[in-house]
């Protein structure tokens, strides 16, 4: 069996775009339209596409009749082109986005670590270390651009490594920004930022500052400045200076960076967030060298050899920077650590080749107990977890996690190899139970989509829609309808004293809260959507 296994992972070695491809479809395939979307971006983001490919919103996006600033065009190009060259539907092309999305931050990782000069042994450890990660593989099947956002960001910095490494820089200068703006353009300024901040702080450590002054950097530079320039004309000329200058830069960017209007957490929450979205491979650390890494003795040593730093250097710096950088912002979102997953994913592996045979067996053995204890809660208090509709497959996902860590248990002394395509294989099998069944168990305690077709059926039947305080846009998607929202409570009671027939959503807290409530209003339905319940209210 040990042969056969070793056999195996050579095959996927010599072919590792095949290995990713079959390692992404082996995880998504089965769950490209089983369930409805959730709260909150992922209907959101539907609406906003919606309005891009059936009302022309293309360059500043729309969401529930409203332009929409938050988020720049180009992911909702890519589902565009999905919608129109497969025969991918709504919403199948969301979930086929998220998919496709997570496959290229596979390629683009493993660009990077061969880019580095890293063997093909590192460099597919580190696609099957990302392909275990439990965070990144339920993304696979969440609809965002985060995936694509940070995919871009690490191809730009594989690309500013190599013209940072040769004599001759070459295109790749250009290259690099060209992602970099390409990745502004799919989620934000953080897009450009990350590189930047990476390859300032490498030259800075190596003393070759003037690298980031040649004729090439510049062209480079110029360029990415051209291709946002080309999208600010564009939404100049769609919404007016005003709103480039008040909503997307100063709310959008400034307010959300310095003293953020919601998301608002400590400057330590990365550091409880991100070891609990690496897991299982945040339990390496107890098999790494961690005293020594931190020592006197190495940091000087490391300063002494700083001008011949490579690529560990340049991934120490891409994580660390990144890091302290994004525990900086005033808003902090579990989501934009995937930029790290890359460096991580490379630098555990890197580390597996140098690892001894003791602290190998000590980290599979982690790992395994891991799968087992998450097994064991799932199977002995899964129905106690606080969600208020009942869910199916809690146990045969208990039970998958516990032959996944009996599986790990088996290989700990069989190499780490072997151990890391178990590991692949016991989170994918888990996925098919989470994906199959429980998830879509979860819709009405996730999704807005029933009280949303609710809604829409009643605008169907002449009733004014209306809605009070709640996350915009979240019911337009399934309603098939524009809502009017407002958050002032007499511009509310005047609505609703205005119209004979009135369709209003509003958060039961809201509704309790609610002084002098006009007459004729009934309650029609009441949901419980991520923990927050919303009222569906009619009049008439």
């Amino acid at each position: 069996m040990k042969k056969t296994a070793l056999r195996i992972w050579y095959v996927l070695e010599d072919h590792p775009w095949m290995t990713m491809i079959l390692g992404v479809l082996a995880q998504t395939w089965f769950t490209l339209n089983n369930r409805a979307l959730w709260f909150s971006d992922e209907v959101r983001y539907a609406d906003a596409y919606r309005n891009l490919a059936e009302h022309g919103h293309w360059i500043v996006l729309a969401l529930n009749g409203q332009a929409y600033p938050d988020k720049p065009p180009v992911y909702f190009w890519f589902l565009w082109l999905l919608d129109t060259l497969t025969p991918a539907d709504q919403p199948t092309v969301f979930f086929l986005g998220a998919a496709l999305s997570g496959l290229f931050l596979l390629a683009s990782a493993y660009a990077l670590a061969r880019t580095l000069g890293f063997d093909r042994q590192v460099s597919l450890s580190a696609v099957l270390i990302l392909l275990s990660t439990f965070f990144l593989a339920g993304l696979f099947h969440y609809s965002r651009m985060d995936l694509m956002f940070a995919a871009l960001i690490v191809l730009s910095h594989a690309c500013l490594f190599r013209a940072f490494s040769e004599e001759n820089q070459g295109r790749w200068p250009l290259w690099g920004f060209l992602l970099a703006g390409l990745a502004t353009l799919v989620k934000g300024p953080l897009g450009f930022l990350f590189p930047l901040l990476t390859s300032t702080v490498y030259l800075i450590w190596k003393g070759e500052v003037k690298k980031f002054l040649t004729r090439p950097m510049g062209k480079g530079l110029l360029a990415m400045l051209l291709m946002l320039a080309a999208w600010v004309g564009g939404v100049i000329l769609s919404q007016g200076p005003d709103f480039l200058l008040n909503t997307v830069l100063g709310h959008q960017i400034l307010e959300r960076a310095t003293h953020t209007f919601h998301h608002m957490e400590p400057f330590y929450y990365y550091l409880i967030a991100l070891p609990l979205a690496w897991l299982p491979w945040t339990l390496f650390l107890f098999a790494a060298p961690v005293k020594r890494a931190f020592s006197l003795e190495n940091w000087g040593a490391l300063w002494a050899s700083r001008r011949e730093a490579g690529p560990r250097t340049f991934l120490w710096i891409m994580f660390g920077a990144t890091l302290i950088f994004l525990s900086s912002l005033s808003g902090k979102v579990l989501i934009y650590i995937l930029p790290m997953f890359p460096p991580m994913a490379i630098l555990t592996g890197d580390a597996m080749t140098r690892q001894n045979e003791d602290d190998s067996v000590r980290f599979w053995t982690l790992a395994a107990g891991l799968l087992g204890l998450l097994g064991a809660g799932l199977l002995l208090g899964g129905d106690l977890l606080p969600f208020p509709v009942p869910m199916r497959g809690m146990g045969i996902a208990a039970i998958t996690l516990l032959g996944g860590a009996a599986l790990l248990y088996a290989v700990r002394k069989a190499g780490n190899r072997i151990a890391l395509l178990s590991t692949v294989l016991a989170v994918t099998v888990w996925l098919y139970p989470v994906g199959l069944m429980v998830a879509p168990s979860l819709d009405n305690a996730m999704s807005p989509k029933r009280q949303g077709e609710m809604i829409g059926a009643l605008v169907d039947e002449g009733y004014t829609p209306l809605a009070f305080k709640i996350y915009s846009g979240i019911f337009t998607y399934y309603a098939d309808h524009e809502i009017e929202e407002t958050g002032d409570w007499d511009e509310l009671t005047s609505l609703v004293d205005g119209g004979e027939r009135v369709v209003l959503s509003i958060r039961e807290k809201h509704w309790k809260n609610w002084k002098d409530r006009p007459e004729g209003l009934r309650i029609l339905d009441r949901q419980d959507i991520a923990g927050m319940i919303y009222l569906v209210v009619i009049k008439g």
